[in-house]
């Protein structure tokens, strides 16, 4: 995908980081910032086009909805932000509307096109999205469990000395309280986590809460969260530009449970190009059941 064109919708504190970390990274030749408060988006390209001599993207600009419609990757960041104390599911009627009226605008969007959902909650907004624009669903997914996933490498790693890079486990299921880490399948150079000495049935339930938690506990100190998701989308969008193929636990559509929910899936230029069967435990599915459970309820509430 050369050339690559990527729009981001929302220029508040996600949608801007998620700009400026894609121009760093040099990802994309144009960047277009769209947002309702044209003199917040205006300020924030303003400030992020500065270290444009620091990149090798060629451009970022403001637009409107319409000079999105011909991007290769649209970013959905817009919505109001998560409050302290206040659960995803108290977010879902405000959002709902926000989503529905852009991907509306959008509509009717190039086949072409790959939508990728960041407002929260993350699982039900893409539903609410696919459902208003039609588009296929392999050409729409949300950033799901990907950041849950990180965090829970990370603090596997600083335990056991070992690059996140090397560790290969998943958080799955909702972008939410009711995701779980897939232990069962969790693995290091071949061997089982819980192999590991130091991975002690308590610590494994440490970890998880910690992960589970840490969004609550960011939000608590400074209002919201957006560089790690701004660099999770970052590599999304560099997977799909450079067709690299690799796994990542997105929220992407599951016809089992007919909602999009977070399972591994292989990312490309053509969005979601297969989602990968995961062997659960008795445990990890009725986990992941009980996840879908909660996004239904989640979509139903609006």
């Amino acid at each position: 995908m050369k050339h690559a064109k990527i729009a981001i919708i929302g220029a508040g504190s996600v949608g801007s980081t998620i700009a400026y970390t894609l121009l760093v990274k040099n990802i994309a030749a144009e960047i277009v910032l769209i947002d309702i408060n044209q003199k917040r988006c205006m300020g924030e390209v303003y400030d992020i086009s500065d270290a444009l001599s620091f990149s090798g993207t060629s451009k970022i600009k403001t637009a409107d909805i319409e000079n999105a419609k011909n991007a290769d990757i649209i970013i959905v960041a817009a919505g109001i932000a998560q409050k302290p104390e206040q659960t995803r599911e108290d977010l879902v009627k405000v959002n709902k509307k926000i989503v529905t009226s852009i991907m509306r605008d959008l509509n009717p969007a190039n086949n072409d096109n790959i939508v990728i959902m960041v407002t929260n909650p993350v699982d039900a907004m893409t539903f609410y999205a696919q459902q208003a624009s039609g588009l296929p669903h392999q050409k729409i997914f949300g950033t799901g469990t990907f950041l849950d996933t990180q965090r829970l490498r990370g603090l596997i790693s600083k335990k056991l000395n070992i690059a996140e890079q090397s560790i290969h486990a998943y958080i799955l299921g909702e972008h939410g309280d009711s995701q779980f880490p897939a232990w069962s399948t969790a693995r290091i150079a071949g061997t089982p986590i819980i192999n590991f000495p130091e991975m002690s049935e308590d610590n494994l339930e440490m970890y998880a809460k910690k992960t589970r938690e840490k969004v609550y506990e960011i939000i608590k100190c400074k209002g919201a969260t957006y560089f790690g998701i701004a660099a999770c989308v970052s590599a999304l969008c560099e997977n799909i530009i450079f067709n690299q193929q690799r796994i990542a636990p997105v929220s992407t559509f599951i016809k089992k449970f007919n909602l999009y929910i977070s399972l591994p899936a292989v990312i490309g230029y053509n969005g979601i190009q297969q989602v990968i069967p995961i062997p659960l435990n008795e445990k990890e599915q009725g986990q992941l059941e009980q996840s879908a459970q909660t996004i239904q309820k989640t979509i139903d509430s609006a």
